[in-house]
């Protein structure tokens, strides 16, 4: 039997299932596991390279910087596109990305570098930004993909199945997380609503134009950019 064949017979999980267990397709994983899982991965990795983070005066900051993107940092955010995320869990991300940084400069008490500072020393944009621009453009891609693709088919699911909608505290999905960023921005232009088929069809329509695209993500990136930066000045880790 052909695998086209096996693919057509079977049938997609129900919009329940994804908000009971809040995994995604190809992990049993949910996103706060995965978030603790990249953690300590990502610093797995930064520790075997001590050697290199701890002989800054052999080795040039540009160099310790490009091999921390490449060898730790996409440890770290690889799937990042599918989490749905508080603003406490971006809080931590962003506090985390900072240690790490810290780390490959040699920065240790009593010496301070404001976070302001250490961004700006390293090239480096808080990792919740970096995160947000990764969930908008797989969107874009699922959107702009057939109506008849599995993430395609579960949108739909879950906005023309009356039965998403669950008693207590609602649970942060990814949907709600796309939600927060639409309704931060504030350019009359563009959408600020995800809650029904019909704004889910009116972003699928701005994203097969990719310059519409592209506007309406620089509007949600700048708005998040904005609050970002408040809360990094007030913070000191």
């Amino acid at each position: 039997m052909s695998n086209v064949h096996v693919r057509s017979q079977l049938e997609y999980p129900s919009p329940k299932f994804f908000q009971s267990v809040n995994i995604r397709i190809g992990s049993l994983l949910g996103d706060t596991e995965d978030i603790e899982r990249r953690k300590q991965l990502s610093n797995l990795a930064l520790q075997k390279l001590s050697s290199i983070w701890i002989r800054n005066d052999k080795v040039k900051q540009v160099t310790r910087l490009n091999l921390y993107r490449a060898l730790v940092k996409s440890i770290l955010l690889n799937n990042c596109g599918t989490w749905s995320l508080t603003k406490q869990e971006e809080h931590k991300l962003n506090t985390f990305h900072r240690r790490q940084l810290r780390t490959i400069l040699k920065n240790k008490y009593p010496t301070v570098i404001k976070n302001n500072a250490l961004y700006q020393k390293t090239g480096e944009t808080p990792i919740s930004l970096t995160i947000l621009e990764a969930r908008w453009r797989l969107l874009g891609h699922i959107l702009r993909q057939a109506i008849n693709t599995p993430p395609n088919v579960a949108m739909t699911k879950y906005f023309k199945t009356e039965g998403s909608k669950q008693r207590g505290r609602p649970k942060t999905l990814i949907v709600t997380t796309l939600l927060r960023d639409l309704k931060s921005h504030n350019n009359d232009h563009w959408p600020t609503r995800l809650h029904s088929i019909t704004d889910l069809d009116h972003l699928r329509d701005i994203a097969q134009n990719r310059s519409d695209w592209k506007h309406l993500t620089t509007a949600i990136y700048r708005s998040a950019q904005a609050e970002t930066s408040v809360d990094i000045a007030a913070d000191r880790h």
